[in-house]
């Protein structure tokens, strides 16, 4: 007859809880000036895009994204690559703050 070891079967990881640090800290808050509109290129075409924050959570942001191209609004759906790639040139022309 075998041992039982604790709670732990073979094979399977320990269960992690959130340490007491993580729990208490409030989240980070987007610190910082992020323009609206900015130029990009996307499939080849130089376009405009306008990233209007819509809902915020605790979390994170939820972003509404006007794609217009020489004033026209084109109805592209961004793919998840070019979500994330919308996302790093918002911030590369995000300036952060110098208040404190």
């Amino acid at each position: 007859m075998g041992v039982k070891a604790g709670r732990h079967l073979e094979g399977s990881k320990p269960g992690r809880s959130k340490s007491r640090a993580a729990k208490g800290q409030p989240r980070a808050a987007f610190i910082g000036t992020r323009p609206r509109k900015f130029p990009m290129t996307l499939r080849g075409l130089q376009v405009e895009v306008e990233v209007v924050p819509v809902v915020s959570t605790t979390t994170h942001v939820n972003f509404e994204v006007t794609i217009t191209c020489q004033g026209k609004v084109l109805n592209w759906v961004p793919t998840r690559a070019e979500r994330a790639q919308i996302g790093r040139v918002a911030g590369m022309y995000t300036e952060p703050e110098r208040t404190h």
